[in-house]
């Protein structure tokens, strides 16, 4: 299944961060609301507590005086309703009890010297006419109600023995619209007089906490998106210098010179990078010192070799002579793929756009002169970049073993997504599987014996790979049904004109 996660670093750094900063958020978002939601209870309650604490003061002490009213229906005091009744409003509309309003209560009537017998109280939210004042005025048309109306002071308030809130009278008379509507916070507050009733009030504040709600997530998706912005920041700040720091690994060894890379970003990112920089001097001057050695074998045993084999165009018996020459040639032949491999990635042969058919076409017709068993199964027109010399030695190598033990040698060249394939197929008795993962390792050899007769010195497939991938394409082997070994080198095709050539590729 096709993951869509990020790969690179900065991708996953700013995953892992949204992540934590989107439920940190959330969490922050909900306590700020909750601590939001009891600052506004604690401010719209307190006022109408403290009148409530006042009253109470009185009342406790001549309850009739203070309401003026036996029957229990009272009067207004400033925007709250007070009232003495037998029951208490919480219970009475079965609302849910607040115990944190209840303990303010408590110490506010502790305050005044006030010791209840018991105490209940609440909130709840209510739509109600767009002016508080409309709604005391609503509240108010009902004061002078009879008692026996069955109505306290207004059917919304809650109060007297009639049957429970309901939508409050805001008609200002026959034909009135009633006016615009919006939410107001209903406060609930009772406290149970000596002898069994209650003394409760009903006020009303406006309610806003949806507003502080949207500004609340508002200034917590600003402070999302703020410190996001500078993780992402962060992170792209530290992914350039780790790109540079690939690519500059990807190309060690391919030049002469060292790959250096500029030291910037966080201090550890720095003392790696400056750490590179020195393993990468190390390895071009062991890699100069490698080339000088190689060049100066090649040219101390080339000289002794050709000395020793004009010496042996004299020698008797001829037997004895060609056995000589022939093992003289064999170590030239292997000093020479050594001196081959060791100078891969670092050809002086220009780099040429061509045909690989036409080379092909060409390598196939020379083998056909000298009755070799080569033949050309099909071919496609195939543009890419390359090194003429190298690609023929790569191929002639393959072509040679599959003439030698396959038997014949057929070449199909195709291309396709970007890249042609070049096929040289043998009737051989192909390989094992362990000898096709080991065949391309330097000096292998499938016969263990060293037998120049049975095989070579084990650096042809070796350099075939090292060549293929000195121009980007690779070097595979897979056996054939029923039988034979298929070789198969693969070359990116050259850009069409006017586009971008390709990068150069890592190895």
């Amino acid at each position: 299944m096709k993951s869509f996660l990020p790969k690179n670093l900065p991708g996953q750094l700013a995953l892992v961060i949204a992540g934590a900063l989107l439920v940190a958020s959330a969490v922050n978002f909900v306590l700020l609301l909750g601590e939001r939601q009891r600052a506004a209870l604690i401010e719209q309650s307190g006022p109408p507590m403290a009148r409530f604490a006042d009253i109470a003061a009185v009342v406790f002490t001549d309850p009739a005086r203070e309401l003026g009213r036996p029957n229990g229906i009272g009067r207004p005091q400033g925007p709250g309703r007070y009232s003495l009744q037998p029951n208490n409003l919480v219970e009475k509309h079965s609302l849910q009890r607040n115990s944190g309003l209840e303990d303010r209560l408590r110490e506010a009537l502790s305050d005044a010297g006030v010791k209840p017998s018991e105490i209940r109280a609440s909130t709840r939210t209510l739509s109600r006419p767009d002016s508080i004042s409309d709604a005391i005025t609503a509240l108010a048309r009902n004061r002078d109600r009879p008692p026996n109306s069955g109505r306290g002071f207004g059917s919304g308030s809650g109060f007297g023995s009639g049957p429970g809130p309901g939508p409050m009278d805001d008609r200002g008379g026959p034909g009135h619209e009633p006016p615009p509507m919006r939410e107001l916070r209903e406060i609930f507050l009772s406290a149970q007089l000596p002898d069994g009733r209650w003394l409760s009030s009903l006020t009303m504040s406006p309610e806003t906490t949806r507003g502080d709600a949207i500004l609340l997530a508002a200034s917590t998706f600003v402070i999302f998106i703020c410190v996001f912005a500078a993780a992402l920041l962060v992170a792209s700040r530290l992914s350039r210098p780790l790109r540079d720091l690939a690519a500059a690994a990807g190309r060690v060894g391919d030049v002469d010179e060292p790959q250096q890379v500029v030291a910037r970003g966080p201090g550890d990112v720095q003392q790696t990078i400056a750490a590179f920089n020195a393993m990468s001097r190390r390895v071009s001057q062991l890699l100069r010192e490698k080339d000088v050695m190689f060049g100066a074998l090649g040219h101390d045993l080339r000289t002794p070799l050709s000395s020793l084999r004009i010496r042996l165009e004299t020698m008797e018996p001829e037997a004895e002579r060609l056995k000589a020459v022939r093992t003289i040639e064999e170590a030239t032949e292997l000093l020479e793929d050594i001196l081959e491999l060791s100078r891969q990635g670092k050809s002086r042969e220009p780099e040429r756009t061509m045909d690989v058919s036409v080379l092909v076409e060409d390598m196939v017709e020379d083998y056909a002169e000298t009755g070799a068993p080569v033949t050309l199964v099909s071919t496609q027109r195939s543009v890419t970049v390359c090194r003429p010399v190298l690609m023929r030695r790569a191929l002639r190598n393959l072509i040679d073993n599959a003439a030698k033990y396959g038997g014949a040698a057929r070449v199909t060249i195709e291309h396709g997504a970007g890249q042609v394939s070049m096929h040289i197929d043998d009737d051989g008795p192909g390989m094992t599987d362990e000898a096709l993962k080991k065949a391309t390792d330097p000096f292998y050899r499938g016969e263990a014996s060293r037998n120049r007769d049975t095989g070579g010195a084990g650096l042809g497939l070796t350099l075939c790979e090292a060549i293929a991938r000195a121009h980007g394409g690779s070097l595979t082997l897979q056996n054939r049904t029923p039988n034979g070994l298929r070789a198969t080198i693969k070359l990116p095709l050259a850009p069409p004109q006017g586009a971008a050539a390709p990068a150069p590729p890592a190895r």
